[in-house]
């Protein structure tokens, strides 16, 4: 096999791992009824165990991006797919919500190592076309996000909702064992003693860590209200409302492609400039355009291809710019900001909504927008770090 086709056959592993990892955490939504019901438990209980879950997700990629540039980026990946996926039978034995919740934690625990690992291994694999292969693996998850949920209602609704979590627990297995071959004795590296504190150092990666925090403040908001926003201040029916929730999500397909074409052709700081500005514009049709169905769907259109395209060229840039025996911790960190510190902006945007009304919410996000807006023009272009 040339080496162009080895690099092929990684980039298509590395994308069915990214829809696995994604698809781990979207099969309980379709099937909470009966999980709750099933288990004798709240709303609020399960959305506290989810609410763990979620930021042990976020934050084991602090943990995952240093093991990267310490062992082989290649180990972690196989780890994760193998042991997440080991972690979903606990959930045949699931008769309450105590193991339950433990499955739960410990398939966070492992797929938490993930992103800032492959990100690690993309950027050093695909020196050309850096932003180009980012976008193609980042289509992965994206696929995993929009398929899993129905798939998994299926096999909940009719086997049992264990059986959802287990098929896609032997599919983590089965990939796991094309990564454990990949494996080389060589791949072993020497433990470097690598500091967080290193990456404030850099004055670019700075910059690029606000830019990144400003989009998590927005990007969170957004994903958790948006339906709600179209159905109480819009007046949207709610099957149409999560259509068009789907719509969004169903645009990062072309726009994960679409976005590291673009940043390898014309550069990454003009993509995150344009996509940056497209988020602003989208939020404003959304709000403000007197013909609201017409805002909506400008909304779904230009927010979803800005916001997914701009993933692959700030994935690529933060590589290009993060020395080489650091680039998983980097990433580790960029994505512990962005989903963990992000996340706070469901509950201001919670609290606004609550107090003031959902359009206030939808203001504050839309200041967020703007504030990143501004950070991009001020981002630094492509330069690799030696």
């Amino acid at each position: 096999m040339t080496r162009r086709s080895e690099k092929k056959r990684l980039l298509v592993m590395l994308g069915g791992a990214h829809s696995l990892n994604h698809s781990l955490f979207v099969i309980a939504p379709p099937l909470l009824t009966i999980i709750m019901s099933d288990l004798g438990v709240s709303n609020f209980v399960m959305g506290t165990v989810g609410t763990v879950a979620s930021f042990i997700y976020g934050a084991g990629s602090l943990l995952g991006g240093p093991l990267g540039d310490k062992i082989g980026e290649t180990k972690i990946i196989a780890s994760f797919l193998a042991f997440s996926g080991i972690s979903t039978f606990l959930m045949f034995f699931a008769s309450n919500i105590v193991i339950y919740a433990l499955a739960l934690v410990l398939i966070a625990v492992w797929a938490s190592l993930y992103h800032p690992t492959a990100n690690s291994l993309i950027s050093k694999t695909f020196r050309k076309g850096t932003a180009e292969a980012m976008g193609l693996h980042g289509v992965g998850g994206t696929l995993g996000v929009m398929l899993t949920p129905t798939i998994a209602w299926f096999i909940g609704s009719y086997l049992g909702w264990q059986f959802a979590f287990i098929l896609f627990g032997t599919f983590c297995i089965i990939l796991a064992t094309s990564f454990f071959k990949r494996i080389e004795k060589s791949e072993i590296k020497k433990v470097s003693n690598i500091k967080f504190l290193d990456v404030f150092k850099i004055p670019e990666l700075r910059i690029i860590l606000i830019f990144n925090i400003t989009i998590g403040l927005f990007m969170k908001g957004v994903e958790y209200f948006f339906p709600t926003y179209l159905t109480e201040a819009k007046g949207i029916d709610p099957i149409w409302a999560s259509i068009a929730f789907t719509l969004v999500l169903a645009s990062g397909v072309p726009a994960q492609w679409f976005g590291g074409k673009t940043a390898d052709l014309f550069g990454s700081k003009k993509v995150l400039i344009a996509t940056s500005l497209g988020v602003v514009i989208s939020l404003f049709t959304l709000q403000f355009l007197p013909i609201y169905l017409l805002g909506v769907a400008l909304f779904i259109a230009l927010y979803g291809i800005s916001f997914y395209a701009h993933q692959p060229a700030l994935n690529s840039l933060t590589g290009f710019l993060s020395p080489e025996n650091m680039r998983g911790t980097v990433y580790g960190m960029f994505f512990f900001t962005s989903f963990g510190i992000g996340s706070i902006s469901q509950s201001i945007a919670g609290y606004c909504a609550d107090n003031y009304g959902l359009e206030s919410a939808f203001y504050l996000l839309t200041i967020f927008a703007l504030a990143a807006l501004v950070i991009s023009l001020m981002l630094p272009k492509k330069r690799l770090v030696k």
